[in-house]
C-alpha cells in the first residue's frame, strides 16, 4: 500500500501565514486550542487541518470577539461521546462527559476509550478544525426550542 506523506508547515511559516508571532501560536497550544506535531527535537509542525483550525481560532477572536475561555467553553460542548461513540461505561469514567469546561482533548481524566489515544488524530479534534463544522456539530446535537419548526 502506498503511503502518502502529510504536508507539514514549521511554526515560523505558519506565523507568517497569519501575520502573528510564534509565541502567539505557542500560546494557542498552551491554551489547548491546537495540538501541533512535535519532532524529537520538540520543533512544532502543523498540518493543513491545523492551518484550518488556526483560521477558525483567528476568526473567533478577531471577528466574533471570543477570548480563549470562550473558545474552550464552546469546544467543550462538542459531544465527543456521541461522535466517537462511547459506551455508557466510558461516559461514566470520563470527565469530558460530566464536568468539563474544556475540550475533550484537554481533559485529564479520560475514560478507557480515549486515555491512550493521540488526541490530534481523534475524529473529534479533526472534525472541529473548521468553524463551519463546529456549527454543524453543535446544531445537530444541541437543538433548542428556537430550532424547532
Amino acid at each position: 500500500m502506498k503511503q502518502t506523506k502529510k504536508m507539514l508547515y514549521p511554526i515560523g511559516m505558519v506565523a507568517k501565514m497569519f501575520n502573528i508571532s510564534v509565541s502567539t501560536i505557542r500560546l494557542y497550544e498552551n491554551e489547548g486550542l491546537i495540538i501541533p506535531i512535535k519532532s524529537q527535537g520538540q520543533h512544532r509542525y502543523f498540518t493543513p487541518a491545523d492551518i484550518q483550525r488556526l483560521e477558525c481560532i483567528r476568526d473567533l477572536i478577531e471577528k466574533k470577539g471570543l477570548n480563549f475561555a470562550g473558545i474552550r467553553l464552546m469546544l467543550s460542548t462538542i459531544p465527543c461521546w456521541d461522535l466517537k461513540p462511547c459506551t455508557s461505561e466510558d461516559r461514566l469514567n470520563c470527565d469530558a462527559y460530566y464536568k468539563s469546561q474544556v475540550p475533550c482533548w484537554m481533559v485529564e481524566n479520560k475514560g478507557e476509550r480515549c486515555k491512550n489515544e493521540n488526541c490530534a488524530e481523534c475524529p473529534v479534534y479533526q472534525e472541529s478544525a473548521q468553524c463551519a463544522n463546529i456549527k454543524v456539530i453543535l446544531k445537530k446535537y444541541w437543538r433548542t426550542p428556537l430550532d424547532e419548526d
